[in-house]
């Protein structure tokens, strides 16, 4: 099985980068031991090499090797805690494969987005639609979304991992 771990990094607190680092490589990590799958991510196959091409390469490069790697994948595995447009891009690079997605998202206070109300230009007022605040609804509505888990802590969302790879995993009968 060949997997890529997509997650966003740009925006996530400094304070928790450490700890958000430790989980994607423990993530990938279990997959590959327990799954005996072929795992990819930004922290391991494109960010450390980006830092030796010239700065004004990396974007490019950057979008080139990530989109390599939703492309080669059998399975993506979204860690979708912090907003990230690069991670949007992945998933819908993804979706119009039709590759399976799961996506993972801690379930912290200070992770989801508050309500908040706004006036359409007829002077309207509305509630944006933020569904339960955690993840963006349009993210949500991928059509490859093959299994949604939000997580408390780590041992959680490993365990969660098990349950959905299990599933993706099993062979199918003829």
């Amino acid at each position: 099985m060949k997997i890529y771990l997509a997650c966003g990094l740009t925006h996530v607190p400094r304070n928790e980068f450490e700890s958000y680092v430790e989980l994607l490589h423990e993530m990938a990590e279990h997959m590959a031991t327990n799954f005996k799958a072929d795992v990819k991510y930004a922290l391991k196959d494109s960010d450390p090499q980006l830092a030796h091409k010239p700065f004004e390469d990396r974007a490019r490069l950057c979008y080139l090797w990530d989109k390599e790697m939703v492309e080669w994948a059998d399975v993506i595995i979204a860690e979708a805690s912090y907003p990230s447009t690069g991670l949007g891009v992945e998933l819908q690079l993804a979706c119009s494969k039709e590759t399976p997605i799961i996506l993972f998202f801690k379930l912290e206070e200070k992770h989801r987005a508050p309500p908040i109300d706004y006036k359409t230009p007829d002077k309207k007022e509305h509630s944006l639609q933020l569904g339960e605040g955690y993840v963006s609804l349009m993210a949500l509505g991928l059509p490859s979304l093959f299994r949604i888990h939000p997580y408390s802590d780590v041992e959680h969302a490993l365990e969660g991992l098990n349950t959905a790879l299990e599933i993706l995993n099993r062979p199918t009968e003829s």
